[in-house]
């Protein structure tokens, strides 16, 4: 008889034979991710239980992953130097191992790494990001697993796993010194907000070199007011430098009292400079309206409206009358899982506009209740998040 030689899994004798090579061009997922058993698992040679049974883990045991099953439910790990698979369902992540990705902030990817159109290894790969390439992430996926960068004017997706904080020289204890009415640019991707802080809701996402130009700094110095697309909004002052290429200052459009603007979308009128204030109407998109007067950091305007006088969100409002401008085309790519119905708005309530075959791409724009705002063809609408891969 042949002789073979023998190691030992987890208290358990298999045959060294057992390794398995899958050949991954780049890395998508879990790798090198820790993972500790939960209950006395089995390992066996493939992703099934139709492989061979090839030893045991004991529970409690830390193990190293290296690749997650197209299904999701088992997952490649070296053990003792042997590639095997067990139940993922019999794992649990450590916690040590978990990243805290901080948008707005710069990474450096440790490896090539998939982009793909959407936070799943279910989704198209785009390029390969190369190692060692800095990355700013735009938004996160709800598990965090998976971030949304721009890399050589592409938007798309790649395993947070494969990403690493940059060292930086410490933060000045001085904000960036920005001036009204000078011409700035963006030095990266960045989140314009609402508001002058991060709590407030992100506007919008600025690509690099978007020209800004200050129509009012807050005393802190940190957060800039600028007018874009026709709408007024917040950019952190760390990441403005001086646009060289038009050196001399120009004065930007402010918000004036007394003058007539044209609202941009459909607007509550309320009995305070606050989202908290009552409401006491409604004022339709493109209806033209009276200032009369601006909160202290001009985010509000007081307006009169069919004889009656009450405060409107200003980033909705403009000097000019015409459509809204389209909004900046920042959308993920999705996959319908069934026939599904689009409809004018966010509810069974909106009629039908088209049933979207299954299996068809669709362009994601947002998600929000359980509903997606999407783009089939040349139709848009709303269909339920449920639905889509």
């Amino acid at each position: 008889m042949k002789s073979i030689d023998k190691v030992i899994l987890g208290g358990v004798v298999v045959a060294s034979t057992i390794g398995i090579n899958y050949n991954i061009a780049s890395a998508d997922i879990v790798s090198q991710e820790i993972y500790t058993t939960t209950n006395r698992l089995n390992m066996r040679k493939g992703p099934s239980t139709d492989y061979t049974l090839v030893g045991t883990l004991d529970k409690g045991v830390k193990v190293k992953a290296i690749e997650k099953s197209s299904d999701g439910k088992w997952l490649k790990i070296n053990y003792n130097s042997q590639n095997v698979w067990v139940n993922f369902a019999y794992l649990q992540k450590d916690k040590s191992s978990n990243n805290d990705i901080k948008l707005d902030s710069q990474y450096e990817t440790t490896a090539n790494v998939n982009m793909r159109k959407g936070p799943s290894t279910d989704y198209t790969k785009i390029i390969i990001v190369p190692a060692q390439t800095k990355i700013t992430p735009i938004k996160s996926s709800s598990d965090g697993k998976w971030v949304q960068i721009n890399y050589k004017n592409v938007t798309g997706w790649i395993s947070a796993q494969y990403i690493k904080t940059v060292s930086t020289t410490p933060t000045p204890t001085q904000p960036n010194k920005v001036e009204v009415g000078k011409k700035y640019k963006t030095t990266e991707y960045v989140r314009a907000r609402k508001g002058p802080g991060t709590s407030y809701d992100v506007a919008t996402v600025l690509p690099k070199g978007t020209q800004v130009v200050p129509v009012e700094i807050l005393k802190s110095g940190y957060w800039a007011m600028f007018k874009y697309n026709n709408q007024y909004m917040y950019v952190c002052t760390d990441y403005l430098e001086a646009d060289n290429q038009s050196t001399t200052p120009t004065e930007p459009e402010k918000p004036i009292t007394g003058k007539d603007y044209y609202t941009t979308a459909n607007l509550n009128i309320r009995d305070g400079a606050s989202t908290t204030s009552s409401k006491i109407g409604k004022i339709p998109n493109g209806t033209k309206v009276s200032v009369v007067d601006f909160n202290s950091n001009k985010t509000w305007a007081k307006v009169v409206y069919n004889n009656k006088t009450g405060w409107v969100s200003a980033q909705y409002l403009s000097t000019k009358s015409q459509e809204p401008e389209q909004k900046e085309d920042t959308y993920w790519t999705g996959t319908t899982t069934q026939n599904l119905n689009m409809r004018k708005g966010p509810s069974t309530d909106y009629s039908i506009i088209i049933t979207i075959p299954k299996n068809s791409d669709v362009k994601i724009y947002e998600t929000k209740s359980g509903w997606a705002k999407i783009k089939y063809k040349s139709y848009e609408g709303h269909c339920s998040a449920s639905f889509i891969k």
